[in-house]
């Protein structure tokens, strides 16, 4: 039964003692009596709430706790907790009740606030600074973003209406400061709205142009004027950071930096692990909140949406010191952030680029110029710093929050624009949602809102254009009757379709099946962390895709090193096991330590399979199109090869022609060109060239229809085979009339 902790003030604790039963040893708790055991804070608990989805009771008694209000943090007076469990009175070295994989501001705040319920919690996180928090200006700002009536406004005014409450926890609990400053935001307007009455919902006004300068000297005098929201402000992203990981170490909280999770183990409805490279973990319950990188885990719609920034400084010698009092937030979402020290952040660019990194001068030009527009002084601070980063963004620019397919894996990603002001209500609602205390406010952001034909969030959602296949997807493409081709033969395996296609990049699980059927691919690629038997989205990818009818090829995609590309490909084969490929020992190596250009790796690739080879694996690697290494790697017992065509994603097309043929003229086994084909026609002059089958995900997966263009790439799969086997007409240097010379009218 659940059972609420009791906060004790601190001059409560020097009269008091209390007696428990642990493990079936009554433990008594007093001031000063016990030494050895970690010094934990003024908070006793007499139970401990029950976990949604959790498999079995916790059986566990003490942990640390967060300090209660009115608990001086440099008081000497502590509590000494014995318990027969030293195991979790030591700060949660075994099995914790909650497991994070996020070490953002979201992961940290739930973090927070589970352990303030009194739960065991571990965070992992692959990298502190990659969070989209590091890269926020830190705006409060539910009013200036002008968000429509709906569920996502009443959630950020909620949210913000918590802020000075977690502000003054935090500081206090810290001694830290989170540079929250309530100092309002301005909207200028170029031209002035029809409509410029009040709006209750945001507490927004207008301000004519001749009062402009009361709010903000300094603002052009060609503005209209502005909408005033007094009830908005910032935070600094970087110290809110900080702050709540010093505040959740603090509390008891275990957090493994520089852990990276690869998938999450599920059968029956229940996640039965994490597999990390640290090796496998486990807990009573899991949260997903990784933000942009979301979709890496799991088949949901967060896409990253990248945004450059930068930061000017007022110079040393500017009267006033921050000229700058007010958040300005530009018609063009550009913003102006000042703080208190005379830094003033200015953001951000928004790009559809995926993961591409670093700052361009386009960007920076855009920003510093619709930046210098709204605010002049601007021209004259010297440029501090400049960044990039990544938000995460879901269809209808709304979070994803709540329950998934699993029992006992919860969800909190997808915040786009707005997490940072929504930190405090996710930590709240996700927390109570775990502790089995549901909020309606969590209805609304439900993954499942993505399967509806109408929208849940008033939010316009994009649209593709319609078009009609020449066939149905449930049809694959087929050639032609008469012509007749020898089946495509890898590992003793026969299949009829030449293309391999992919899982990962599409919107839905929905469009996936639609463009996979539409291409007649008979083999298709999945990344081992990303399989899963009953993943949120439209269905589980194992129900997604008839896998008697479809050969899955597990690959080892972000894998760096041989070693590690070793472990997962043995993931991979009994995670094929499990979708009932018992005989599937295939695996599609990539071993690739270059970030930026995703180029791989041809000594690791070589050692890899080499080991995977002796392991009885199916070893199809890919590799840059280097004839000698491809000879090299058929030689330790690859089925494959599988050269690049140009770098993954780029839809460069074939660059590397001269060195594939020559792999395919001295090959013993299929070639398969993979990564870098975007269009059909490079699909087609691929297979005409020679190579036995294609390997084409993002260019199907991106496309503006991936069904249809599934189904292009099959055709051109197929013409470019047909053509390979007619055999081309010889190329002269000279030209052959089409029409006969006999039996002309002459003159």
């Amino acid at each position: 039964m659940s059972r609420r902790a009791r906060h004790l003030n601190c001059s409560d604790l020097e009269s008091t003692q209390d007696t428990r039963q642990a493990g079936g040893t009554a433990v008594a708790v007093s001031s000063g009596s016990y030494r050895g055991i970690d010094q934990v804070t003024a908070t006793l608990t007499a139970g401990r709430p029950t976990r949604r989805g959790a498999t079995s009771p916790a059986g566990r008694d003490s942990s640390m706790l967060p300090r209660p209000a009115g608990c001086d943090r440099r008081s000497s007076f502590t509590i000494k907790w014995l318990t027969t469990d030293l195991r979790w009175a030591k700060g949660m070295t075994g099995t914790p009740d909650v497991l994070i994989v996020g070490g953002g501001v979201m992961g940290l705040a739930i973090a927070l606030k589970l352990r303030q319920a009194s739960l065991s919690v571990t965070v992992l996180s692959r990298n502190f600074l990659e969070g989209a928090s590091h890269v926020a200006a830190g705006m409060l700002a539910p009013g200036a973003e002008d968000l429509p009536p709906g569920p996502l406004l009443d959630l950020c005014r909620q949210s913000l209406q918590r802020y000075p409450d977690w502000v003054q926890k935090l500081e206090s609990l810290t001694g830290q400061s989170v540079g929250y400053w309530p100092n309002g935001i301005l909207a200028p307007r170029w031209q002035r709205p029809v409509d410029v009455s009040d709006r209750p919902d945001t507490q927004g006004r207008w301000i004519d142009a001749a009062q402009l300068s009361h709010y903000q000297p300094g603002l052009p005098t060609e503005l209209a004027g502005a909408w005033w929201y007094e009830e908005e402000g910032q935070v600094d992203p970087r110290s809110l950071s900080h702050t709540l990981l010093t505040a959740a170490r603090e509390a008891g909280v275990e957090i493994h930096e520089g852990v990276e999770v690869q998938g999450f183990v599920q059968r029956s409805g229940q996640v039965q692990q994490v597999q990390t490279t640290a090796g496998p973990m486990r807990a009573d319950h899991y949260v997903l909140a990784t933000g942009a990188w979301s979709n890496d885990l799991l088949p949901i719609p967060v896409t990253p949406l990248k945004g450059q920034m930068a930061a000017v400084q007022v110079p040393p010698d500017a009267a006033p010191a921050q000229p700058l009092q007010r958040v300005l937030f530009g018609e063009d979402k550009i913003y102006i952030v000042p703080r208190r020290n005379g830094r003033i952040v200015l953001g951000a660019t928004c790009e559809d680029v995926s993961f591409t990194p670093g700052i361009t001068a386009a960007g920076m030009a855009h920003l510093f110029s619709k930046a210098v527009q709204l605010y002049p002084p601007l021209r004259d601070f010297p440029v501090q710093e400049t960044w990039w980063g990544f938000r995460p963004t879901t269809p209808d620019e709304a979070p994803i929050l709540g329950p998934s397919t699993c029992q006992n894996l919860t969800l909190a990603t997808g915040h786009h624009r707005n997490g940072i002001l929504l930190m405090p209500i996710t930590a709240e609602i996700v927390s109570d949602y775990i502790l089995g205390r549901v909020t309606p406010l969590l209805a609304p952001f439900t993954w499942q809102r993505f399967e509806r034909s109408t929208p849940a969030l008033p939010v316009p959602l994009p649209t593709t254009p319609a078009m009609t296949l020449l066939a149905t997807p449930s049809s694959p493409n087929q050639a032609p009757q008469g012509f007749e081709d020898t089946p495509l033969e890898i590992a003793g395996r026969k299949f009829t379709s030449r293309l391999m296609t992919g899982t990962g990049k599409y919107s839905d699980f929905e469009v996936m099946r639609q463009a996979i059927a539409a291409s007649g691919s008979e083999i298709v690629t999945v990344a081992v962390r990303r399989v899963q038997t009953n993943a949120p989205g439209h269905e589980g990818l194992a129900e997604a895709l008839d896998w008697s009818k479809i050969w899955m090829l597990p690959n080892t995609a972000g894998c760096k090193t041989a070693e590690e590309a070793v472990r997962v490909a043995r993931l991979g084969r009994e995670m094929a096991k499990l979708l009932g490929q018992e005989d599937n020992n295939f695996v599609k190596l990539e071993v690739i330590p270059d970030a930026k250009y995703l180029l791989p790796d041809p000594i690791g690739t070589l050692e890899a399979a080499e080991q995977l080879a002796k392991e009885g694996f199916a070893v199809l690697p890919y590799i840059n199109a280097d004839p000698l290494l491809a000879k090299r790697l058929e030689e330790v017992g690859c089925v494959t090869v599988m050269p690049l065509g140009s770098p993954i994603g780029s839809g460069q097309g074939i660059r590397n022609a001269a060195n594939i043929k020559i792999i395919i003229e001295n090959a013993n086994v299929p070639v398969v060109v993979d990564a870098g084909i975007g269009t059909p026609s490079e699909a087609a002059t691929a297979m005409e060239m020679g190579a036995d089958a294609l390997l084409i995900n993002t260019a199907i997966a991106k496309a503006q229809n991936p069904v249809v263009m599934g189904q292009a790439m099959g055709m051109a799969t197929i013409a470019g085979r047909m053509a390979h086997t007619s055999g081309r007409i010889p190329i002269k240097a000279y030209a052959s009339a089409s029409s006969p010379l006999s039996g002309r009218i002459t003159e």
